[in-house]
């Protein structure tokens, strides 16, 4: 198989149907390579699951994967990665925050770019379109977070946390194996893992727009990033994502 595709959802009756909806057409229209589009619903407490299941009926690329209790993005989507059986495996957003032209896109860079071991969907470099924007106060947030993140990790300001990432498989799997973090900021940590463990990583240009509806509260997230922050940069202090020699 070609291509996985993992969407972590959490209470995502409402937004997941659409995107699916969104993504299985285009798919079916656009792209030629075989593919699975796994969901893993991670505990949720409302119909997540069952929204998936008439999506199973109508195409056989779908797969629900049903975790007994909430453990965060990060282990939702290492859950997917251990079931996935494509080349190249995608995570995305469940409210489909980056436009799904990118999907076919990307394989294509893999395939031409043999050196390349992930690309990562980035919001603020040449070529991408924010087709809507964040409210002012997550954008100052998300400013305070490039500014630490430049101090701590060294990157500059070009949007690498996005939640749109494809991975050779056998590099998914040797990274999602290190990682430590259970909730969003396990994007952060992916990224500093692929670098301690010497995977050459690319950014590449998406369609992004902001959903209203999103399930991250700004101030308390942003307080809990911080933290996680500080926790990964002491961890890659203490070489513990690195490569053994």
């Amino acid at each position: 198989m070609e291509l996985s595709i993992i969407i972590p959802a959490y209470n995502e009756e409402k937004r997941l149907p659409p995107t699916l909806d969104r993504v299985l057409t285009f798919l079916s229209r656009n792209y030629n390579g075989s593919y699975e589009l796994i969901v893993v619903d991670d505990g949720s407490s409302d119909e997540t699951s069952q929204s998936v299941e008439p999506f199973m009926q109508r195409f056989s690329q779908v797969r629900l994967i049903r975790l007994p209790k909430n453990k965060g993005r990060g282990i939702a989507v290492r859950e997917g990665v251990g079931k996935a059986q494509g080349d190249f495996i995608l995570e995305m957003d469940a409210d489909g925050s980056v436009d799904e032209e990118a999907i076919p896109r990307f394989v294509t860079y893999m395939k031409a770019h043999r050196d390349i071991s992930l690309v990562i969907g980035s919001r603020n470099i040449k070529g991408s379109r924010i087709l809507v924007a964040q409210p002012f106060v997550r954008t100052v947030l998300g400013m305070i977070f490039f500014m630490l993140a430049r101090i701590m990790f060294g990157w500059d300001f070009r949007d690498r946390v996005n939640g749109f990432k494809m991975f050779r498989a056998s590099v998914a799997h040797d990274i999602f194996s290190h990682q430590r973090e259970t909730g969003f900021l396990a994007e952060a940590e992916i990224v500093v893992i692929a670098e301690q463990r010497g995977w050459k990583y690319e950014l590449l240009p998406v369609l992004w727009t902001d959903n209203r509806d999103s399930r991250i509260r700004p101030f308390k997230e942003s307080w809990r990033s911080f933290w996680g922050m500080f926790q990964i940069l002491t961890r890659k202090r203490a070489e513990i994502y690195a490569r053994k020699t």
